[in-house]
């Protein structure tokens, strides 16, 4: 059995039409949300970085993604339920918007993708406009879907 051909994805193209359960959907849909605040939790391990989500590919079952800091991979069957929040921080009494990844729906998260802006901003409008469209899928927590 060959492997399945790359998708590669420009960072420079306009958010494309693929729906947002694929994850050519949901990866793409990164870029226009960034800046994230990406938070990793590996057993007793957290790594955390503000990055922007740049260009991406889709191989073999990875995602491959460029950011500004650090290449990162991620493997696409390992995710098998996706959750948005839309809350207020309880410290700060700011909007918090973000995404959960787990293995299983009842599983803790192994990433956590918040979306970015600086102390003091506001969400810019078209970023608000497709968190509202991930949070319709996946606000009661939802599967990414895989091609097979």
């Amino acid at each position: 059995m060959s492997p399945e051909p790359a998708t590669a994805i420009d960072p420079s193209a306009p958010d494309r039409s693929a729906p947002y359960r694929t994850a050519e959907g949901l990866f793409g849909a990164l870029r226009s949300l960034s800046p994230l605040r990406i938070i990793s939790v590996c057993g007793p391990s957290v790594f955390e970085a503000i990055e922007n989500f740049g260009a991406f590919g889709i191989h073999d079952g990875w995602m491959n993604a460029m950011c500004d800091r650090y290449h990162w991979h991620l493997q696409i069957d390992r995710i098998g339920s996706i959750t948005s929040r839309d809350t207020i921080h309880e410290r700060s009494g700011r909007r918090v918007l973000f995404l959960e990844l787990r293995e299983k729906l009842d599983a803790e998260p192994f990433l956590l993708l918040y979306l970015h802006r600086a102390k003091g901003e506001d969400f810019e409008e078209e970023r608000l406009v497709l968190f509202e469209k991930l949070h319709a899928l996946y606000g009661a927590g939802a599967p990414l879907e895989v091609a097979s």
